[in-house]
């Protein structure tokens, strides 16, 4: 790598440090990706299994199964959450590599943002199934 200015101090990656970095931080936006996928469909398909049975039947019907669905989807919910932590520890681990590999490395992803969003999404869905909503 090269230094430009005495003053700044500013590395500046040759290309193929620069492309090598470029397709390590693509391969690691993908990985989270398909984590953030993955969790949202598993959140997703826990809070329609509980949202379908919870669907009243008719007047004076009760519902003899309400207890197995509703455990089956805050599991699948809880797995869905317990999968996008075990991402989100995953890229800081590759994200702490990668900084201590590439020097100057700084960049901003947008599938982090992602991510927080369906966490707190699922957060949300988790706290409407205890409460019954």
């Amino acid at each position: 790598m090269k230094t430009t200015g005495d003053r700044q101090k500013i590395r500046v990656m040759d290309t193929p440090t620069q492309l090598a970095y470029d397709r390590t931080w693509l391969a690691e936006e993908r990985t989270i990706l398909a984590w953030v996928r993955t969790a949202t469909s598993l959140i997703t398909f826990g809070f329609a299994i509980y949202s379908f049975f919870v669907i009243p039947t008719g007047p004076g019907h009760a519902h003899a199964s309400y207890l197995g669905p509703r455990i089956f989807a805050t599991g699948l919910i809880v797995v869905g959450l317990v999968a996008l932590l075990a991402a989100a520890v995953q890229r800081y681990q590759a994200l702490k590599v990668m900084k201590a590999t590439y020097t100057g490395f700084s960049r901003v992803s947008i599938a982090e943002i992602v991510g927080a969003l369906i966490g707190c999404l699922g957060l949300l869905a988790l706290v409407m199934l205890f409460l019954r909503i």
